[in-house]
C-alpha cells in the first residue's frame, strides 16, 4: 500500500493533470475513440451461433458443430403448410406452393412427396441401384445379376406381359420401373437401413399438415445470408397466398436459415432495447439523486468510450465475437456508473464546501480511489470467472466486460472529471444526503438491535434457501434458450407436435480414413442397432450403412461382370420387345442399364459415384443430404430412443447401446446433450462460486489485513446468497444453464458496496458524516447496477434475460445487506 503522503502526491497529480490538461486529455480519449471504432470495423466480425453458447469441452457439442458445419441440411428450409380447421385442400395447395417455390431463383431443390413418386424419382432410384447393385456381397451380386441372362430376360418379360394383360398394376409398375429385375434386389439394403417416410415424413397422420422441404442455395450461413433468405422466403409466402383463391393453410418455415435470420436481429433488437432500458433507468436514478446535467452527460460519455474500447481490446483478442457480447453496452452502463457517482458524491460534498475544482478532485480520488480500483478489480474478476465456463459466446462476453471495467476505473478518475469542468452551481439542499444522514443517525442510535433484526431477517432468508421448503427449480429444457416468440421454434414444435416421427432424435456421426472403413464401420453399426432394436432397447436406427459402399466390393463385382454375355443379353431383350408387342421407348432405360454394366466390366466406373450422376435438382438428394455430409467419410445417422432422454443414466446407457458396435462415433443431439449440459452447469455454479469467494477473501485481506471487516463481508455476502436463492424459490425463477453464471457475478459486484462502507468508516474526521457522504452514492450505485443488470430483462435473448434477471436480485440483496447489515455491525463495533 502506498504511504499516505506519495498517495495525496498521486491524488493531486491526477487532479493538476485533469484540471490544467483538459483539453490533451479529451484529445487522447478522442484519438482513442477513432482508433478503437476502425478497429472494430475492421478487425472483427459478429457470429450468431447459438453453439457458441454451449460449453465446448464436451464432445456432443463438438459433434453438434460438426454436424451443423458439414452437412449441407444447413441450408434447408421446412415449410409446414398447417390446416387446423381442415378447410383446406392441402394436397392442391402444396402442390402448388411446390410449384411456385421451384421457379424461385434462390431455390436450388424442392420435396414435396415422396422421391419415387417426384418427377425424376424413378430415374433417380435408377442412378441410385447400379452402385447399390455392386455393393452387393458376392453371393447376392450373383444372384442378382442372374436376371440379365438371356433366358432369364426372355422369361421375365413374357411373365409380366402375362400378367399386365391380366390387369395386374404391380407387373405395369415392375415393367416401368426394372423390367430387367435388378433395381429390386440392388435397393433391397435401404429397407434395411432407413425408410423414406420415416427419415423425411411429408404429411402427418391427422392429414392437417403437410411438409415442404426445400434446399437454398444462399453462398454463406451468416446472419446477413440468412436474413436474406427469409426477406425471400416472406415475399413468396405473400406472393403464394395472393395467387391461391379459396382457403388458404398457415405457411410455417423452420431450419437453420430462419433461426439464425430471426436471432440476428431479434439480438439488433436487444442491443437498442437493453442499452436505451440501461440508460434510461440510469439516467433517471442519476438526476433524481443529483438533479446535475454535465456530470451525467460527463458520465455516459465516459462510459461509451469504455465499450468501444472494450470491444476493440476484444476484437484483438478474439478476431471473432459472438452476438451474446451486446449484453456488454447495458452491463458495463449499470456497472460504470457506480465510479463515477462514487467518485462525484464526494467531489460534490468537497465543492459545496468551498474547496476548488482541483482540491475537490483530489480528494475524491483520495477518498474513493482505492474502493474504485479494488471494485473494478473484483468485478472485473468476477466477469474473467466466465473464461471458466468452456462457452465461447459467454467466456467473451466476461472478458470484454472485465475490459471495460478496468477502463471506466481509470477513466472515471481522470477523463470523467476533464469532462465535467470546472463550473459548478452550489445547491441549496440535498434530500438524499440529508436522509442518509438521518439513516446513519437512527442506526448509531441502537445499532446492535438494529444489527440483531436485519441479522434475524437474513438468516431467515437463508434457512429457507436450504431448507426443503419448496424447490429451486432448475430448466434444462432448450426451448427456455430460444426466443420467446420465435416463428421457427414455434414451427418446429408444431411440425414435430402433429409428426412424431420429425422428432428430434440422437445424432451419431462417423468419421472414417478411407471409403472402405467408412463402408465398415456403418455395416458393423446398422448390425448392432438392428439387433437393439429388435431388443426394444431404442425405437428405431436410420443410417446410410445401405449407401456406404465398399471400393472392394465394387472391383471384385465389376470383374463378375466381365463372364457375362452383354451383346446376348441385348439381344434377348430386343427380340423379347418385339415378340410381345411392347413399346421398345419404354424399355430404354433398361437398355441404358445393360451399357451402364458392361461400360463397367470394361473399366469405365464414372456411373459408380452416384454424387456426381445423381442430378443436383433430384429429391433424392433430400435424402441423402441427411445421410452424408460434404466429406465422403463422414456420415450421420438418427437413433430414436424409446422415449425423450431425461436423466444422465438413461443418456449413458443410450451411449453404452449405440456403442455395442465397438465402432469409435461421435454421439449429439439436443435431449442427449442436455444431459452433460445439467451437471455441468450445477458443477459450475459451486466452482466459480468458489473462485470469487476466495477471490474476495484474498483481495480483502489484502486490503484491510484485520478479520472483522473481513467476516462481516463474507459473512453479508454469504447471505446475500441465501436471500437470493430464497428469492428464486419464492417466485419460482429457475434456473437454467447460463444463468446460474449469475451468483459469481453477484459474489464480485455485490462485495464492492461493503467495501465502500468499510473505507468511510476507517476515514479521518466525523465517522457519521463520512459515512453519511457514502450512503447516497451507495444507494445510487446499487440502483444503476440492479437496474444495468435488469435492462436485460427487455432482451429477446433468453440467455442474457434470465441472466440479467437473476443478478439483479442478487446485486439488490447486496446492497441491502451492506446498508442494514454491514453498516450497523460497524456502527456497533465503533459503539462499544
Amino acid at each position: 500500500m502506498l504511504a499516505p503522503a506519495s498517495r495525496m502526491s498521486l491524488d493531486r497529480t491526477f487532479a493538476r493533470i485533469v484540471t490544467h490538461r483538459r483539453r490533451a486529455v479529451v484529445l487522447g480519449a478522442l484519438a482513442l475513440l477513432v482508433a478503437s471504432v476502425l478497429l472494430v470495423a475492421f478487425g472483427v466480425r459478429f457470429a450468431s451461433d447459438v453453439l457458441d453458447l454451449l460449453p465446448q469441452h464436451f464432445a456432443a457439442v463438438q459433434a453438434f458443430k460438426t454436424f451443423d458445419r458439414e452437412f449441407s441440411q444447413a441450408r434447408e428450409l421446412t415449410f409446414g403448410l398447417l390446416d387446423e380447421k381442415g378447410k383446406v385442400d392441402l394436397d392442391a395447395f402444396a402442390e402448388h406452393f411446390a410449384t411456385e417455390l421451384r421457379a424461385e431463383p434462390w431455390v436450388l431443390r424442392v420435396m414435396d412427396r415422396s422421391p419415387l413418386d417426384s418427377e425424376g424419382g424413378l430415374e433417380g432410384a435408377r442412378t441410385l441401384a447400379l452402385p447399390l447393385l455392386l455393393n452387393l456381397d458376392p453371393a447376392a451380386f450373383d444372384e442378382a445379376i442372374h436376371a440379365i441372362q438371356p433366358d432369364e430376360i426372355a422369361a421375365r418379360l413374357k411373365r409380366l406381359h402375362a400378367e399386365l394383360e391380366a390387369g395386374s398394376p404391380r407387373a405395369e409398375f415392375q415393367l416401368d420401373f426394372d423390367p430387367l429385375g435388378l433395381i429390386a434386389p440392388a435397393l433391397k439394403p435401404l429397407s434395411g437401413s432407413f425408410s423414406i417416410e420415416q427419415t423425411r415424413p411429408l404429411a402427418s397422420p391427422d392429414g392437417t399438415l403437410r411438409v415442404v422441404l426445400a434446399k437454398t442455395n444462399q453462398a454463406g450461413l451468416g446472419a446477413r445470408e440468412c436474413q436474406d433468405i427469409m426477406h425471400r422466403v416472406e415475399d413468396l409466402k405473400k406472393r403464394v397466398l395472393a395467387s391461391w383463391t379459396g382457403p388458404a393453410p398457415q405457411i410455417l418455415v423452420t431450419g437453420r436459415t430462419p433461426y439464425v435470420g430471426e436471432l440476428s436481429l431479434t439480438m439488433a433488437g436487444d442491443v437498442v432495447s437493453t442499452v436505451v432500458g440501461s440508460v434510461l433507468l440510469v439516467t433517471t436514478i442519476f438526476l433524481v439523486g443529483f438533479r446535475r446535467l454535465r456530470p451525467l452527460l460527463a458520465i455516459m460519455l465516459t462510459l461509451a468510450l469504455c465499450c468501444v474500447v472494450a470491444v476493440a481490446l476484444g476484437a484483438l483478442v478474439f478476431h471473432e465475437l459472438n452476438m451474446i457480447t451486446i449484453g456488454l453496452c447495458s452491463i458495463l452502463i449499470g456497472l460504470g456508473v457506480d465510479f463515477g457517482m462514487m467518485l462525484y458524491a464526494v467531489y460534490e460534498r468537497q465543492r459545496e464546501g468551498g474547496a476548488s475544482h482541483e482540491e475537490g478532485i483530489a480528494a475524491a480520488i483520495r477518498s474513493q480511489g482505492k474502493g474504485v480500483l479494488f471494485g473494478s478489480l473484483t468485478t472485473a474478476a468476477a466477469f474473467l470467472c466466465f473464461l471458466r465456463s468452456q462457452s465461447t459466446g459467454f467466456a467473451q462476453l466476461g472478458v470484454l466486460i472485465a475490459f471495460g471495467i478496468l477502463c471506466a476505473g481509470l477513466f472515471m478518475m481522470t477523463l470523467f472529471f476533464a469532462l465535467v469542468g470546472q463550473g459548478f452551481r452550489q445547491r441549496r439542499s440535498d434530500w438524499l444526503w440529508s436522509a442518509g444522514g438521518h439513516f446513519v443517525g437512527f442506526v448509531d442510535r441502537a445499532p446492535r438491535a438494529f444489527f440483531g433484526v436485519v441479522a434475524a431477517f437474513l438468516g431467515g432468508c437463508a434457512l429457507l434457501a436450504f431448507l426443503p421448503i419448496g424447490r429451486l427449480q432448475f430448466d434444462a429444457n432448450p426451448k427456455s434458450l430460444e426466443p420467446k416468440d420465435s416463428r421457427a421454434g414455434i414451427a418446429l414444435r408444431t411440425i414435430q407436435a402433429k409428426m412424431p416421427l420429425a422428432a428430434e432424435p440422437v445424432i451419431v456421426l462417423l468419421k472414417s480414413a478411407n471409403q472402405e472403413q467408412f463402408h465398415d464401420g456403418w455395416t458393423k453399426l446398422q448390425a448392432a442397432w438392428t439387433q437393439i432394436v429388435a431388443d426394444k432397447k431404442i425405437h428405431s436406427a436410420a443410417s446410410p450403412a445401405a449407401l456406404a459402399v465398399s471400393p472392394a466390393r465394387l472391383v471384385a463385382n465389376a470383374a463378375r461382370l466381365r463372364t457375362i454375355d452383354f451383346a446376348a443379353s441385348r439381344a434377348a431383350l430386343t427380340e423379347t420387345i418385339a415378340r410381345e408387342s411392347l413399346s421398345p421407348e419404354a424399355f430404354q432405360p433398361a437398355f441404358a442399364m445393360l451399357d451402364s454394366l458392361r461400360s463397367i466390366a470394361e473399366g469405365q466406373t464414372a456411373a459408380l459415384d452416384w454424387r456426381h450422376a445423381l442430378p443436383a435438382d433430384s429429391t433424392w438428394w433430400f435424402v441423402l443430404d441427411r445421410f452424408f455430409s460434404r466429406d465422403p467419410n463422414l456420415g450421420a445417422a438418427y437413433i430414436t430412443p424409446n422415449h425423450t432422454l431425461s436423466t444422465f443414466a438413461e443418456k449413458e446407457a443410450l451411449r453404452a447401446a449405440i456403442d455395442s458396435a465397438h465402432v469409435p462415433v461421435q454421439i449429439s443431439g439436443w435431449s442427449y446433450t442436455l444431459q452433460d449440459l445439467v451437471p455441468w452447469a450445477r458443477g459450475k455454479l459451486t466452482e466459480l462460486s468458489a473462485i470469487m469467494v476466495f477471490f474476495n477473501i484474498v483481495l480483502l485481506i489484502f486490503l484491510y489485513r484485520r478479520a472483522f471487516p473481513l467476516f462481516i463481508l463474507m459473512l453479508s455476502l454469504a447471505l446475500s446468497m441465501g436471500a437470493l436463492v430464497a428469492t428464486l424459490k419464492v417466485f419460482v425463477i429457475p434456473l437454467n444453464m447460463f444463468n446460474v453464471l449469475a451468483f459469481p457475478l453477484v459474489l464480485g459486484v455485490g462485495v464492492d458496496y461493503g467495501i465502500y462502507i468499510v473505507i468511510a468508516m476507517r476515514q479521518d474526521g466525523d465517522r457519521r458524516q463520512n459515512l453519511a457522504t457514502i450512503v447516497k452514492p451507495v444507494v445510487l450505485a446499487g440502483l444503476t447496477t440492479t437496474c444495468g443488470f435488469g435492462s436485460l430483462a427487455f432482451a429477446a435473448n433468453p440467455a442474457l434475460r434470465t441472466l440479467g434477471v437473476v443478478c439483479a436480485l442478487g446485486v439488490a440483496w447486496c446492497v441491502f445487506a451492506t446498508l442494514f447489515f454491514v453498516l450497523p455491525a460497524y456502527a456497533w463495533r465503533g459503539a462499544r
